[in-house]
Parts: C-alpha cells; sequence; structure tokens
C-alpha cells in the first residue's frame, strides 16, 4: 500500500545507507538551472534576464533549445536563440523545460550496475513523457510541458534501486514492463520501499514541484491521489500505454477504452476523456511507436 504524504513516507534504513554511499551527490537541480527556476518563477523577470542566466550553462541552453524545438512542443519556425524559445513558450512552459532539461540529463548519466537497465529505464520515461505530452494536447488538457516532465521522472525510484541494491534489483524488478500491483509487493518485501515511494520522496528532497511529487507517487493508482489528479491520471495513462509498446513491441493492438488512468481523468471532470481517448487513439499510437523505435531513445 503506498504510503498518501511523501512526510510520512520512511526510508529503510539499510536502503538509506547505500543512499548516501552511493547517491547522495546527485542533484536534480544543477546550480544554473536552480536559478534560472527561481527566476521563471518570478513574474517580475524579464525575458532577456531568464536567457541571460540561462546561456551561462551552455549544455542547458542546447538541451532547452532542443526540447523546444522538438515535434512534440509545438510547430512553427524553428527555435533559434533562448530569447525566442522563452517568448513562444512563455515562463510556465519554460520552466517546466529547465526542469525536463536537468532530469534528462541526470537520468542520462546515473550509473547502475548493468548500463542496460539504465538504458531501459530512461528509454521507458522518455517514451512516457511523450505519450503523455500528446494525450495532453489532443484532449486539450491545458498542460504546458509539466506533463512531460512527470512522465520522464515517473519512475525514476526504478533507478535509485537499481543504484542502491544491485545485487537484488532483478528479484523485484524483472524490466518487463508487465507491471502489476504484485511488483510493487514484491519491491515493499524484498526492499523495504517502492519505487514510487522512493521516487517520490527523493523528488521531496531535491525541492521537486508537489505535483511531480504526486505524479511519481501516485501513477500507479492515481484513484488515491488527492491533489494534482489530472496529471496523476495522465501520468497512469501515459505509462500504461508505454508498458504495452515494451511488451509488444507496437502500439496499434492496444485497446484505448481499457486505460485505467483516461478513465479517472473522465472522473477529475475531463469530459467524455474515454471517448475522446478512443477517437484520437490511432494519431497517439501512431505518434508513440514512432517515439518508441526512435534513436533519440
Amino acid at each position: 500500500m503506498l504510503q498518501s504524504v511523501v512526510a510520512d513516507i520512511e526510508v529503510p534504513p539499510h536502503l538509506l545507507e547505500q543512499f548516501q554511499i552511493k547517491c547522495a551527490a546527485i542533484k536534480m537541480l544543477p546550480g544554473v538551472a536552480a536559478e534560472a527556476l527561481e527566476l521563471a518563477n518570478d513574474p517580475s523577470c524579464s525575458i532577456a534576464h531568464l536567457a541571460k542566466v540561462i546561456e551561462r550553462d551552455v549544455k542547458l541552453a542546447a538541451e532547452i533549445l532542443s526540447i523546444a524545438n522538438s515535434a512534440g512542443m509545438g510547430g512553427g519556425l524553428p527555435i533559434g536563440s533562448l530569447h525566442q524559445a522563452i517568448v513562444r513558450l512563455g515562463f510556465r512552459r519554460c520552466r517546466n523545460l529547465i526542469l525536463s532539461s536537468s532530469l534528462s540529463a541526470i537520468m542520462r548519466s546515473v550509473s547502475v550496475a548493468e548500463e542496460n537497465i539504465r538504458q531501459q529505464l530512461w528509454k521507458h520515461s522518455f517514451l512516457t513523457g511523450m505519450i503523455s505530452l500528446h494525450i495532453s494536447r489532443l484532449l486539450n488538457l491545458g498542460f504546458q510541458g509539466e506533463e512531460f516532465t512527470a512522465g520522464l521522472f515517473h519512475d525514476f525510484g526504478r533507478t535509485l534501486l537499481a543504484i542502491c541494491l544491485p545485487e537484488t534489483f532483478h528479484e523485484f524488478d524483472a524490466l518487463d514492463f508487465q507491471e502489476t500491483p504484485q511488483q510493487l509487493h514484491r519491491e515493499q518485501e524484498l526492499a523495504g520501499i517502492t519505487h514510487c515511494e522512493l521516487g517520490a520522496w527523493f523528488a521531496k528532497r531535491n525541492g521537486l514541484p508537489s505535483s511531480l511529487v504526486d505524479a511519481v507517487l501516485f501513477h500507479h493508482m492515481p484513484e488515491s491521489a488527492h491533489r494534482n489528479r489530472q496529471l496523476v491520471a495522465l501520468t497512469s495513462a501515459a505509462d500504461i500505454v508505454a508498458n504495452y509498446i515494451h511488451v509488444h513491441a507496437e502500439a496499434m493492438s492496444y485497446e484505448p477504452r481499457s486505460n485505467s488512468g483516461v478513465h479517472v481523468l473522465e472522473k477529475c471532470g475531463i469530459p467524455a476523456a474515454v471517448d475522446r481517448f478512443a477517437r484520437v487513439w490511432p494519431e497517439v499510437a501512431e505518434t508513440a511507436q514512432a517515439a518508441f523505435q526512435s534513436e533519440l531513445m
């Protein structure tokens, strides 16, 4: 059973010890990213000032421009400068791009005992983020990048478990992407915590937004979330689709009306979400399948 409040999550002593040894140096937000994120939250900050700060980190600037120019972030002419990116995307979306860029960089660079584990989890996370972004746009959910960030980060707890418990990781996570309640039970039994709880604890520890923390904690049980329910449900819906594609290597045969996350979206007040999702499913499936096969992953 997932703990409903992040403040109540207790990391088992043996796992916390391994975390201090192997993960304490992992910082979600480097100095420039943290400063830029703070500025992006300030309504009085100018576009020029924010762009100037971001430009101090060449890697961060390149990541933001790359994501801003991706197909998932909108059309129009290619963006050639950070100033143009901020003007087109707005501060809220830019803030989420800073988060996404920082999370992408750390997730692709963390070291685990088996490189294949890191690659598979990164591929799954990126795919979930892209699917979430596409569903959000087609259903007009009104998110501005936070859905991609939540999809990208939702399973980071699995990476942390692989880092901290390399000898036993495969005993509770076969990486077969047939995620069931039994997997969470196995994690609880063998690791003393679920990947949802560990990921949410880590996100909270690093000062990430509460919406992101909730999406990580409840993406397997969206009906249990009391806050940010639409983002949680969307993350769950995208995760379910991504899991199906990993197992079957294609998306067209998936039955969209079976998606429990979309049913929760409808309960959250999204009108006819199930019917609308079924109608746009061919487009979602095509985009998801293309992302799954993309070299970017």
